[in-house]
């Protein structure tokens, strides 16, 4: 036995000795090529490459290449533009002449009937064409706000998402090894499993809706598919205040709202049918305008009442999206609470540094809340101030 350790110790010895002996031949070397002048090159740690900043993007520039790109509103200007040259057409043919009077009915000469409607009609489109350009960049401005405000909350939600991920993978790695301790069940290590998949495959998921999003901004603005900007977009919460009484509010909205002007010159267009007849009509045809007529009056009181209705609904939700503001602040306060008590417990040695990373946790999700009721109400204010943009009460 002792033989055996005297041998165990000379070949500890004698590796020693060889790697000493290493090391001084490999400094006289170098101190020989430095005396040489051979210049010993340094060993350089290669820089990280720098990623380029994003491109700045605010809403005011991507509203205005969305109208730029938008086909829609190329399509209303080249109709507004054919309708245009059909008046002056008109006019070059048979000369300037007076709109008619269809306040009440009258029956007037086929050929001068013929000429009269086609003015009249070509003086509703060009009308039609106005109202729905507006509703056109209404809506782009609508849906580039959405998308303005939904990128900021999916950053905002996947990069809280990504944290969960990477609080769950880091339990499951203390599970592991309390398992090989004996210190925690397979169906309890299980159980930790499942949880980090699932915060995995969740930032995923909002990995692949935050790309959908971006393409679909880059579509609306006519970049390529795979552009990235940095959004610049400040959203700041501020309650919202009702100036008027909510009557007053819906009368002034529904008399400037674009979808009931609409409503009301397909009212019009019903009551010249109705009224202004050419002198072959018969009987069924005048039953025929009449009913198109009233349709059309009923039409317009309905959708009417329906915005009013969708007014209201879009109120209420403003009113509930700032009660729970008010509560989301209450549980921020709550989290900011309990992670100051933990971090206290830590010092005192009665807890440990993952249960202070999950308080932390909690007032990063609180913080998210607070953010996303933000960006929900913004969104909301938008549209409530352009009731145009709200459909019936059932699609509100």
């Amino acid at each position: 036995m002792k033989a055996f350790l005297y041998k165990a110790k000379g070949a500890l010895a004698l590796a020693l000795a060889m790697s000493l002996c290493s090391t001084q031949v490999f400094a006289a070397d170098a101190l020989s090529a430095e005396q040489q002048g051979v210049q010993v090159a340094p060993v350089v740690e290669k820089p990280e490459e720098e990623v380029a900043p994003l491109p700045a993007l605010t809403y005011e520039e991507a509203l205005a290449k969305a109208k730029k790109h938008s086909p829609n509103l190329r399509d209303i200007q080249a109709t507004a533009d054919f309708l245009q040259e059909t008046k002056e057409d008109l006019w070059d043919s048979v000369g300037y002449f007076n709109n008619v009077n269809y306040d009440y009915q009258k029956w007037v000469n086929d050929g001068w009937w013929a000429v009269t409607s086609a003015a009249f009609q070509t003086d509703m489109g060009i009308q039609q064409s106005s109202i729905g350009r507006k509703v056109q960049e209404l809506a782009l401005e609508a849906t580039v706000k959405s998308s303005f405000t939904t990128i900021l909350s999916s950053l905002d939600t996947l990069d809280l998402a990504q944290k969960n991920a990477d609080m769950q993978k880091k339990l499951y790695q203390q599970g592991q090894a309390k398992y090989k301790l004996g210190l925690l069940s397979k169906y309890n290590l299980d159980q930790l499993q499942i949880a980090a998949d699932q915060a995995q495959d969740q930032v995923t998921q909002l990995e692949a809706s935050l790309e959908q999003t971006y393409i679909q901004l880059n579509n609306l603005m006519g970049e390529k598919v795979d552009a990235r900007f940095a959004i610049v977009y400040d959203v700041e919460y501020e309650p919202y205040e009702m100036t008027q009484t909510m009557e007053q509010y819906i009368n002034d909205k529904i008399n400037s709202d674009l979808t009931i002007q609409l409503k009301e010159l397909e009212v019009e267009s019903a009551k010249f049918g109705k009224n202004y007849l050419k002198e072959s009509s018969d009987g069924s045809e005048q039953n025929q305008n009449e009913l198109t007529y009233d349709q059309a009056k009923r039409a317009l009181k309905t959708a009417k009442e329906e915005k009013a209705l969708a007014i209201r609904n879009a109120y209420l939700q403003i009113q509930q999206l700032e009660t729970a503001y008010t509560s989301a602040q209450a549980d921020l306060t709550k989290a900011q609470a309990d992670y100051r008590a933990v971090q206290v417990n830590y010092q005192a040695g009665n807890v440990t540094k993952t249960a202070v990373e999950q308080a932390e946790m909690g007032v990063l999700k609180a913080e998210s809340a607070l953010r996303q009721n933000a960006y929900n109400h913004d969104m909301l204010v938008f549209t409530f101030e352009n009731p145009s943009l709200l459909g019936s009460s059932s699609q509100s």
